[in-house]
């Protein structure tokens, strides 16, 4: 499952602060620029969703990855395909079926010993159709991701500044 996103930006705020400086220096400025505002977009996305769908942070941003397309354009991806339920954490065996973390799974059951590890459910009636169980949380991270990308356009400006201010300070000589 897909979705597009774009985000457009207003360049000539953009450009307002890159006046002066020799084109390498803006390339570099505008390279960080667009990671570090990538970095924030997975970071905030992953917050949101795991508030959201109570899955750990930790298995969102696996999910997450972020593509410098040219010198002057990047890709926030994110994966929205079903986790595998024992993926969510330590699976615990009751009596109405299996509990992972914060979520229940009624009627489902542990597999440990023949084939492949993880959460099994009944498909049909009889003995043999069973399959994992998984959990879909597609619409909390399309969610979270528009919402990350609708306060991008601000934390891009807010680090464009930084990132210009510090290419000024190393032309002057005194950057760290």
């Amino acid at each position: 499952m897909s979705a597009t996103l774009k985000v457009e930006i207003d360049t000539q705020k953009v450009m307002g602060l890159l006046r002066g400086l020799p084109p390498s220096a803006l390339q570099g400025a505008w390279r960080r620029t667009l990671r570090k505002t990538a970095n924030w977009i997975k970071g905030q996305t992953a917050k949101a969703i795991s508030g959201a769908a109570r899955i750990p942070q930790k298995l969102i941003r696996r999910r997450l990855y972020f593509f410098l397309r040219s010198g002057n354009t990047g890709k926030v991806w994110l994966g929205l395909n079903a986790i595998e339920a024992h993926r969510l954490g330590t699976p615990r065996q009751t009596r109405r079926g299996v509990t992972v973390g914060r979520h229940r799974f009624e009627g489902a059951w542990m597999k440990k010993k023949t084939g492949p590890e993880g959460v099994y459910r009944r498909k049909g009636r009889g003995r043999m159709p069973y399959e994992k169980v998984k959990y879909d949380w597609s619409g909390s991270g399309e969610d979270a991701l528009k919402s990350a990308a609708a306060r991008s356009e601000a934390r891009l400006m807010t680090v464009l500044r930084q990132e210009v201010n510090y290419e000024l300070q190393k032309a002057a000589g005194r950057a760290r």
